[in-house]
């Protein structure tokens, strides 16, 4: 251990007055002094002085119980006569001096970001949905639907008042069959004329409000009188958002991602922090259509609806639109699994919808 100075030059900061005085730092049965040569000493314990950290640049202060504060221009020498005196630095200072240890601190948040992330936001956010009362659901639901009706989004729909009496009964019906061994998600569907850019469109609002646009129901009906049984299968769609509370799980997690972005790169930059969320929020819708998907497979087969009129849903799409081709993973206001990933899934549950039908024959 090198030989500890009696004296340290430093410069002291009464609290009171900007003008610094000259002084020393000394040790004496275990406490510090502060020495000045035109008052006595101060006696300081250790554990009432803040320390300095040792840092690459910069100044070392000490801050001292009674307001005052000792400023050691030469960072090496107080550096020296710490380590003699036996002050230890913090274990975050001396791994902020170590660049192997700040790496390995580096990948270990960036680990624990990543799984918060990839399991614990979703997790949360799933397991937290289901202890929110239905009348707060209801109310969120309601308040994102007059923001969009303010918005002129939303409008009464034009569809004939024969038609859309039509389109509620089979949904009504489809639910009942498909519900009929247990209890249904409650469910409000409303067929709304929306702006041309929404396009053929539907989607679910936390609380189960169903809404179907005009230009979805316009392009699978075409001219037919009878209520196409794909109308049935987008909205068997909507109502496994509704029944996993996906809207609301949206919200919980888009707000948590936001929490932990803003907290990561700091609130000076709003617009930063909320980008990573959004981008967050469609990973997670992703993951949310293709549980709607399996729900409303498994409604479909339930109401004895073929898989397969889901495919021709996706036709009607992609002639609806030019620019979309079978890759295409945008519909709507969501972010969706791509179209021929779709495609299979309702091929192959209509494939095992005829294998099953065949098990009893073969008996």
């Amino acid at each position: 251990m090198p030989a500890l100075p009696d004296r340290l030059p430093a410069r002291w900061f009464d609290g009171a007055s900007a003008q610094p005085r000259a002084c020393e730092l000394a040790w004496q049965d275990g406490a510090l002094l502060l020495c000045r040569p035109d008052a006595p000493a101060r006696r300081y314990a250790p554990a009432q002085v803040v320390w300095p950290e040792r840092t690459r640049y910069g100044l070392r202060q000490l801050l001292l119980p009674d307001g005052g504060v000792v400023a050691l221009p030469d960072a090496g020498a107080w550096d020296a006569w710490a380590e003699a005196a036996g002050i230890t630095q913090p274990l975050a200072a001396r791994w902020a001096l170590n660049w192997h240890a700040v790496a390995v601190a580096a990948v270990l948040l960036l680990g624990l970001m990543f799984g918060a992330w990839r399991w614990g936001i979703p997790w949360c956010a799933e397991h937290g949905a289901r202890w929110v009362p239905a009348t707060v659901q209801e109310s969120l639901g309601q308040s994102v639907r007059r923001d969009m009706e303010k918005r002129g989004w939303l409008q009464p729909s034009e569809l004939p008042p024969e038609l859309r009496q039509r389109i509620s009964e089979a949904v009504a019906r489809m639910v009942r069959r498909a519900y009929s061994a247990g209890p249904a998600p409650h469910y409000e569907l409303q067929l709304r004329k929306a702006p041309r850019w929404m396009g053929p469109n539907a989607f679910a609002l936390p609380g189960g409000e169903l809404i179907v646009t005009d230009a979805l129901v316009t392009l699978l009906q075409g001219d037919s009188a009878d209520v196409n049984p794909a109308l049935l299968g987008v909205v068997a769609h909507e109502l496994g958002h509704v029944r996993e509370r996906h809207g609301l799980r949206l919200v919980f997690e888009a707000g948590a991602v936001s929490a932990l972005m803003g907290w990561w790169i700091g609130d000076y930059s709003t617009l930063l922090a909320g980008a990573p969320a959004l981008a967050a929020q469609a990973g997670y819708s992703r993951q949310h259509e293709r549980a709607a998907d399996a729900e409303a497979l498994r409604v479909m087969q339930a109401a004895d609806i073929d898989p397969r009129v889901m495919v021709q849903f996706f036709e009607a799409l992609k002639k609806s639109d030019a620019a979309r081709n079978g890759e295409s993973a945008a519909f709507g206001l969501a972010t969706h699994p791509v179209d021929s990933e779709r495609i299979r899934f309702f091929e192959e549950g209509a494939k095992q919808r005829l294998q099953d039908q065949r098990l009893p024959d073969q008996r």
